[in-house]
């Protein structure tokens, strides 16, 4: 039986939440298990401007040393070919720090964990927010293939109520992400995650993949890759029972058996990508305009003013939210039966992101302290409207 002898979805233990291990124990246990193809895609890391998240991503100071490590990786081991990549979210905020990201990877992969305001949780709607935001990024001609386009079915058992439409909108949102996947040439990725896991949902069925998906997939014609996700070694070395198992639940799945996301990539992307980066704003930019959109429209200028105080207040509390969080945890790590070094490794990392969650704080903080200086340099001068139009100006 053909198995393919790629991935492109693999984390590092920069993220947070992946083993720590050493970028090359990874590339020797692909090696072991007869992989040609691979690429390390570690969670993106936020802007310089976003308060960090210890748990979920790098930090955008170790970005540089992520290159580094897998360019020479690829150096040492020339019997395997290895890619750099990043799996993302996607916001039209982070548009302009995505561009400047992939211009050092290889490739990207839209993996859409969450949607910024809204909340998965007992949503009924939420499956027509995601269509909507994976669509769009779609057509930045940013992201080679979307990783588990069907992750947000993983919340479907918190739906109490009208769980028919529920269903019927995840149908909608899946049908929107396949026929625009379709006209771009853009894979869908079946993700082991959760294959060779006991986690099964209230329908008897994997949080992912799911038929449900797979299925419109197929009338629709999508052509998809594989992916494993992997976040440890284990994940790797019961690839081949996760595939067999994935041909058994989707037997008529149209999988690409040799992907390279180099080689399959179409100009028709790429022309897309450019238009995209010619035509993006600044993280500033969109930053203000969601501001912005928390003011009323007929405030005055005392009201606009202190719309953004009030901002740079909650952002300190969340910064000190996320520091006591963080001190918890290493009481916790220290009080706990963990090997010596997996203490040291996971306390080190912590009291590292304590600092980086100050100097983030104090850079965002910095953002809102020049947009307040401009609103009081102009506010005798214009009013209301007026005042938040001069003040789009200095960010457009």
């Amino acid at each position: 039986m053909q198995i393919p002898n790629y991935n492109y979805h693999s984390h590092t233990k920069r993220c947070g939440h992946a083993a720590f291990i050493n970028d090359e124990d990874y590339i020797d246990e692909y090696r072991k298990h007869g992989f040609k193809y691979i690429g390390i895609s570690d969670h993106m890391p936020n802007t310089k401007y976003q308060l960090p998240d210890e748990r979920s991503r790098m930090d955008i100071i170790h970005f540089n040393d992520y290159l580094k490590s897998i360019k020479k990786l690829r150096k040492k081991n020339k019997d395997i070919n290895i890619l750099i990549g990043l799996e993302c979210e996607y916001s039209k905020t982070l548009g302009k720090h995505l561009c400047n990201l992939k211009d050092k990877c290889d490739y990207l992969i839209l993996g859409e964990h969450y949607i910024d305001g809204i909340s998965p949780i007992n949503n009924i709607e939420y499956p027509l927010a995601y269509a909507k935001i994976v669509c769009e990024a779609m057509d930045t001609g940013l992201f080679d293939y979307i990783a588990h386009p069907d992750c947000f079915l993983k919340f479907r058992d918190t739906i109490k109520e009208n769980t028919e439409t529920y269903i019927k909108n995840s149908k909608k949102c899946f049908k929107m992400i396949c026929e625009k996947a379709k006209k771009l040439d853009i894979p869908l990725e079946i993700n082991l995650t959760f294959v060779n896991n006991v986690k099964i949902m209230n329908d008897n069925e994997y949080p992912y993949p799911h038929r449900l998906l797979f299925d419109i997939a197929n009338e629709v014609g999508n052509k998809c890759v594989v992916g494993i996700d992997a976040h440890n070694s284990s994940m790797i070395a019961k690839y081949k029972d996760s595939f067999n198992k994935v041909l058994r639940y989707f037997p008529n799945i149209n999988i690409i058996y040799n992907y390279n996301p180099l080689t399959y990539r179409n100009k028709q992307l790429d022309k897309k990508y450019d238009k995209f980066k010619k035509n993006i704003k600044s993280f500033e930019h969109y930053y203000l305009l969601k501001i912005i959109k928390r003011i009323p429209y007929n405030s005055n200028n005392d009201e606009i003013i202190s719309t953004f105080n009030k901002l740079r207040k909650n952002l300190i509390n969340s910064k000190n939210a996320i520091i006591n969080t963080l001190l918890k945890e290493i009481d916790t790590i220290n009080n706990s039966i963990l090997d010596i070094n997996d203490k040291n490794n996971m306390i080190n990392r912590k009291k590292e992101f304590i600092k980086i969650t100050d100097k983030r704080y104090k850079g965002q903080d910095k953002l809102l302290k020049d947009m307040i200086a401009i609103l009081n340099k102009n506010k005798n001068n214009y009013q209301g409207q007026k005042l938040i139009k001069k003040l789009k100006e200095y960010y457009s």
